[in-house]
């Protein structure tokens, strides 16, 4: 964890620059690299806190750490360890692969740990709570940390460092001037699945929604440095319903969840529902009624 001391001197000599009116043109090669960069800084201050280490190739659903309770309802996920992650708003299925997300993060005492907000793997933001530590003269700061890449040309990238008085502004077309070994961080990456419904030849496949940032390596001047990754959360939505059973007509159905293929597996249509033929009814009657087909009364 870093010290208030290293933290309060780098403040104090970007104010001496001046930077806290105008942000500092810095080269962001050397930035990444810089341990006393805000970026470095929050990193290692705030390692894991609120996340989980990530195994890269992971199954989404095997390796999730919560889960949602219900499908029609995605807006708290139970961690498996302790505590919650809050959707606001709430998750829609109807909108995956989700292109955007805002949460926060409860511990097991449902005390505030941390929130953050997605918008593209180069515009998110993430805050940590500060919080004391087994040792009291070095706590975890904490604060937030942001990134928000320009709407327009996308080459621009414009740093909030916690405390919101150090600020920078990069140019992205100057990243690929960086050595080899400084890849472009940090990255966020949003994952998500609504999951698949059973069929004749597979079983249901539950969905998920995972979230987690990429931050540059501790000594980026080590060969083959890779990032570090920290999980803020992956959790598990329950699969969908099986199609005879998910409140929707499709297939063949003749009418919602009955008729047609659903016929053969049993759900037969009951009385005033429409029917092709009689094998569609529970009565074992599709009748013409005022030109229309229906089931009849058994």
């Amino acid at each position: 964890m870093i010290r208030k001391v290293l933290f309060g001197t780098y403040v104090a000599a970007l104010l001496a620059a001046g930077c806290s009116t105008q942000p500092l043109p810095q080269d962001m090669c050397s930035w990444i690299a810089d341990e006393n960069s805000c970026l470095q800084r929050f990193a290692v201050d705030v390692g894991e806190v609120c996340g989980n280490p990530f195994s890269a190739g992971s199954d989404p659903t095997a390796s999730a750490t919560g889960y949602f309770a219900t499908r029609d309802k995605l807006d708290i996920c139970v961690k498996s360890a302790g505590g919650q992650v809050v959707f606001d708003p709430p998750l829609d299925l109807s909108t995956f692969p989700l292109e955007q997300v805002a949460f926060k993060l409860l511990d097991d005492q449902a005390l505030p740990c941390g929130s953050g907000s997605y918008a593209s793997e180069h515009s998110f933001s993430v805050t940590i709570e500060e919080r004391t530590t087994d040792d009291p003269a070095d706590p975890i700061t904490g604060g937030t940390f942001s990134i928000t890449a320009s709407a327009d040309t996308k080459n621009t990238y414009e740093v909030s460092c916690p405390g919101g008085v150090e600020k920078h502004t990069f140019n992205a077309l100057l990243l690929n001037k960086c050595p080899s070994r400084i890849p472009f961080q940090p990255t966020a990456v949003l994952e998500s699945s609504p999951g698949v419904p059973e069929t004749d030849n597979a079983a249901a496949r539950p969905g998920f929604v995972r979230f987690r940032v990429e931050y540059p390596p501790k000594d980026v001047d080590v060969a083959g440095a890779t990032p570090d990754v920290v999980e803020y959360f992956s959790c598990v939505i329950p699969a969908p319903p099986p199609p005879c059973q998910d409140g929707v007509r499709n297939g063949t159905e003749t009418a919602i969840d009955c008729g047609g293929n659903c016929a053969a597996k049993g759900f037969r249509c009951a009385e005033g529902q429409a029917c092709i033929n009689n094998d569609d009814c529970q009565s074992s009657k599709c009748v013409l009624t005022n030109g229309i087909k229906q089931c009849a009364a058994s």
